[in-house]
């Protein structure tokens, strides 16, 4: 199966991959202030419809209000399949959204399990589960009236490749839960939401968020609860901190085994395993659904295909969320051969001559930018002469 093997000793700190605010105040995107720029769409198209979720005033700028069907989906990235991860979130409502409610989910197995996932569970709380392609591996669940009161909560799930734990405003459910299991996504659907599990079913929160943060690796429980103190803290007046600062981790933030100093909430069920009736299946690509918003940051060229065996001449434009990218180097490449490179201008434009003797596809990277999607050129049969 297509499996991410765990974490090892000595690994980096951990990292933001993902930070969603919601402050936009308005528009059908979602701004990601992480480095890869996942910024996310509200509902199902580019337009107003009927999957959008409402904005809402929150803590400390925007939230999100969901209801009935409503969501915002993430672009299809790389980024957001890691072998360990910890996922944060801030969210409010007056009584329990009701059972298998999803905060976040990624991917998608039929009606059985993403490859993770943070969501309300079998009693209506919260609980956060890993799935290794045949199972899916449970922390403790929070009762409802822990997290479904009123007032605005932090939930944070932790996997560090061998155990998974569960935090509501900084303290620890229950204990850690084994899960010496890779995550599996090799599933049905590769999609990523907020706000509701998208599979042969469906599954919508009803309630408010006001805040997503994933990281690469996991969280220690004092940072856990750093964490959960800041987010849940209205702005002090003088407050300079720039809108959208990123945290980060030093090494000894990110052991997830650390001794825990909060006290422990009981949890309502205990961690457990549960068997998928429909396995994932091995080899399968990782896929995703069509509709997926595009990457913030885009690689186009000028032309969509070019002929096998002649020169030819085009522009490459780079920019972020509309803004021309001045000095990004682009490399076109034909497997791992480099054919031509070259360095934007002011007007995020750099012109490329291409020339190849085989068909297939040219790959367009940004080199250096982690945030930027790759670009593509197709090359068709060369034009026989006469």
């Amino acid at each position: 199966m297509a499996l991410v093997a765990p974490s090892i000793a000595g690994a980096e700190p951990s990292s933001v991959v993902g930070q969603w605010r919601f402050d936009e105040g308005s528009g059908q995107t979602v701004l990601d202030d992480g480095p890869y720029a996942l910024d996310g769409r509200l509902g199902q198209t580019d337009g107003v419809d009927a999957n959008d979720p409402t904005r809402i005033a929150g803590l400390n700028g925007g939230a999100l209000r969901f209801g009935g069907q409503a969501f915002v989906r993430l672009p299809a990235a790389p980024e957001l399949r890691p072998a360990t991860l910890t996922l944060e979130a801030v969210v409010r409502a007056d009584r329990s959204p009701g059972s298998y409610r999803y905060i976040v989910s990624h991917g998608a197995q039929g009606c059985e399990a993403g490859s993770y996932g943070l969501y309300t569970a079998r009693d209506g709380g919260v609980a956060f589960y890993v799935f290794d392609g045949s199972s899916y591996y449970l922390t403790p669940a929070a009762a409802p009236a822990d997290v479904w009161n009123g007032a605005w909560h932090h939930v944070a799930g932790v996997f560090d490749g061998s155990a998974l734990r569960l935090y509501v405003d900084g303290r620890p459910v229950g204990g850690a839960f084994s899960a010496p299991h890779p995550i599996a996504y090799n599933l049905t659907s590769d999609d990523h939401y907020f706000g509701i599990y998208q599979g042969t079913c469906t599954l919508p929160l009803t309630g408010d968020v006001d805040l997503v943060r994933m990281w690469l690796g996991p969280l220690a429980p004092e940072k856990i609860g750093s964490l959960a103190d800041e987010a849940l803290a209205p702005r002090a007046p003088g407050d300079t901190t720039p809108p959208g600062s990123v945290p980060t981790a030093n090494q000894a933030d990110s052991d997830a085994s650390a001794p825990q100093v909060r006290p422990e909430l009981t949890p309502i069920a205990p961690g457990t395993v549960i068997g998928a009736r429909s396995a994932a299946t091995s080899g399968a690509p990782v896929r995703s659904s069509p509709g997926a918003p595009t990457r913030a940051c885009q690689v186009k060229p000028s032309l969509k295909s070019i002929r096998a065996g002649r020169r030819t001449t085009l522009t490459v434009r780079v920019a972020l969320r509309g803004t021309p990218q001045k000095g990004v180097r682009v490399v076109a490449m034909v497997g791992r051969s480099r054919v031509a490179a070259g360095r934007t201008a002011a007007n995020g434009q750099v012109r490329l001559a291409i020339k190849t003797a085989k068909r297939g596809t040219i790959r367009l990277k940004a080199a250096g930018r982690a945030d930027c999607a790759t670009g593509s050129l197709s090359v068709l049969r060369a034009t026989r002469k006469r």
